[in-house]
C-alpha cells in the first residue's frame, strides 16, 4: 500500500503523465462534456479547475502589478498563467515533473506571458524567504506527502499578511492506494502560522468530478482503442475507484470539493 502510494509522489509518474497527449486530449473531451461552459478550456487544464473557482481564486489573492505570486504544482501551467494575467502579478511556477515545466515555459513564452518556472517540490520550492506576495495550489495538496511541511514552505516563502489560496478536496475516506485524506486543513494551516480567511465548499463541483467519471466509463471502448493497455487502465482504475466499483464504497460520497484562502500571520 505504501508503495502504491509513493507512486503518486514522484516526478517520473507524472512526467509519463504529462507525456502522454493523447491522454490529455480525451480527459479534456471528457471535462469539457462533464463540466459545460464552466470548463476553462482555453487554459488546457487537467484538474477540475472550473472558471467560477478560477475567478474565486483570484479574489482571494487579493494581488495586483509589481508583485509576484508562486503557483504551487503548476503542471502545465495554464490555471496559473490565466490569474497570473487576471491580477498582472508576476508568476513563478514550481513543479518536479521537468516534462510540465517545459510545457509550461513554452505556453507562456507563445502567449507572451510575464512567467517563470522552475523545478521543487511543495516542500521544498527553492525560494527565497518571505520573497512572494501571494502563493496558490489547484488540485496538488491531496497527492502531497507531508502536507505539515508543505504549508510550512508556504508560510517560509511569504509576506507577512499575504495569501495562501488553493482549491483541494477535504475527504473522510479515500480509496486504497491514495494518499491518506485529510477531513480539514484549517488546523494544518492554522499550525503553520495562518488565518483562515475563506473556507467553502463546492457540491456543484462534486458532481461534476462525479459525472466526468462516469463519462469515462461509457467511453471506456474509445478510451482502450487508443491508448495503450497499461495507460487506459490506469484511467478507468481511478474512475472505477472513486466510484465504488472496486470495493463497493462510494468515495465520491466522502470527498468534498473546497477553496481555502488563508492570511500569513506568523
Amino acid at each position: 500500500m505504501a508503495e502504491e502510494t509513493a507512486f503518486l509522489s514522484r516526478a517520473r509518474t507524472w512526467d509519463a503523465f504529462f507525456t502522454e497527449a493523447k491522454v490529455a486530449e480525451f480527459r479534456r473531451r471528457l471535462y469539457l462534456e462533464a463540466f459545460g461552459d464552466e470548463y476553462p478550456v482555453d487554459e488546457a487544464t487537467d484538474g477540475y479547475i472550473t472558471r467560477s473557482e478560477l475567478r474565486q481564486m483570484v479574489e482571494a489573492l487579493r494581488v495586483g502589478p509589481d508583485q509576484q505570486i508562486v503557483d504551487l504544482g503548476c503542471g502545465r501551467g495554464g490555471p496559473g498563467q490565466w490569474i497570473a494575467a487576471s491580477t498582472r502579478a508576476a508568476l513563478v511556477g514550481i513543479d518536479f515533473s521537468s516534462v510540465a515545466l517545459e510545457q509550461a515555459r513554452a505556453r507562456a513564452n507563445r502567449l507572451g506571458n510575464r512567467c517563470s518556472y522552475r523545478s521543487g517540490t511543495f516542500d521544498a520550492t527553492g525560494l527565497e524567504a518571505a520573497s512572494c506576495d501571494g502563493a496558490f495550489s489547484i488540485d496538488v495538496i491531496w497527492a502531497i506527502p507531508d502536507k505539515r511541511a508543505g504549508f510550512a514552505e508556504v508560510a517560509r516563502i511569504l509576506k507577512q499578511g499575504a495569501r495562501f489560496v488553493f482549491i483541494d478536496w477535504e475527504r473522510d475516506l479515500s480509496p486504497p492506494g491514495y494518499p491518506a485524506p485529510v477531513s480539514n486543513h484549517r488546523p494544518l494551516l492554522e499550525a503553520a502560522g495562518f488565518a483562515i480567511e475563506v473556507h467553502r465548499y463546492n457540491a456543484h463541483a462534486d458532481s461534476m468530478r462525479r459525472a466526468f467519471y462516469e463519462k469515462m466509463l461509457e467511453r471506456q471502448d474509445e478510451l482502450t482503442g487508443n491508448l495503450d493497455a497499461k495507460t487506459a487502465e490506469s484511467n478507468l482504475r481511478e474512475a472505477r475507484a472513486w466510484l465504488g466499483q472496486l470495493d463497493g464504497i462510494d468515495y465520491m460520497q466522502h470527498s468534498r470539493r473546497v477553496l481555502v484562502a488563508a492570511r500569513k500571520v506568523n
